[in-house]
């Protein structure tokens, strides 16, 4: 029994295709929700994870002048995520709700492009209208290998006036390597002992 990979996904997402038409409102979300993992099922199972170098980015927080972004929300202040670019990979914070002072707290491992600089984009999220872009930082490649060394935050300008955004570019520790978890190497050292 042989089937070609566009039938094995039409097949996939017919069920999800047929809870949209007959969804309710308040179903229709996580119908949408779904469909975007029944497509994202071939990245699943073509995609091999990538072995090559990593770094650790931690957006702390942002500090927005309320006066240049009081247009967001009408009646309360932003609510705002950080998106993260750097080479191919992309990461988002959570939303932090009707704040100008978001604190995220937000860390994640990503590959590491020596290439490329990184990008961050503070949004604004609306259900309504769509999400709108408060401010952009940019950090170039000399500035994240000096990052890396120093262990240091950087305050990176979101345009005039607009705000800043604190951050942090880091290597990942020597014992969470990805590498060394995958080779099974015995000098891991145990999660509780971290």
């Amino acid at each position: 029994f042989c089937i070609s990979l566009p039938s094995m996904i039409f097949l996939l997402a017919l069920p999800v295709v047929t809870a949209l038409l007959v969804a309710a409102p308040q179903q229709l979300h996580a119908s949408c929700l779904r469909l975007k993992s029944v497509i994202n099922l071939k990245s699943l199972l073509f995609t091999r994870p990538d072995t090559g170098p990593q770094i650790i980015v931690e957006i702390v927080g942002a500090d927005l002048n309320h006066r240049a972004n009081r247009f967001f929300d009408l009646w309360s202040r932003p609510d705002t995520y950080t998106v993260i670019y750097h080479g191919s990979t992309e990461r988002e914070t959570q939303v932090e709700g009707n704040t100008n002072e978001p604190r995220f707290l937000f860390k994640t491992k990503m590959s590491y492009d020596k290439s490329n600089g990184m990008r961050f984009v503070v949004k604004e999220a609306d259900v309504l209208q769509g999400d709108s872009v408060i401010g952009r930082a940019f950090i170039d490649k000399g500035r994240i290998k000096e990052m890396m060394e120093s262990g240091e935050s950087a305050l990176l300008s979101l345009g005039e006036n607009i705000g800043i955004l604190k951050i942090r570019v880091t290597k990942p520790p020597a014992e969470l390597s990805h590498t060394s978890l995958l080779s099974l190497n015995p000098k891991v050292k145990k999660l509780d002992a971290l």
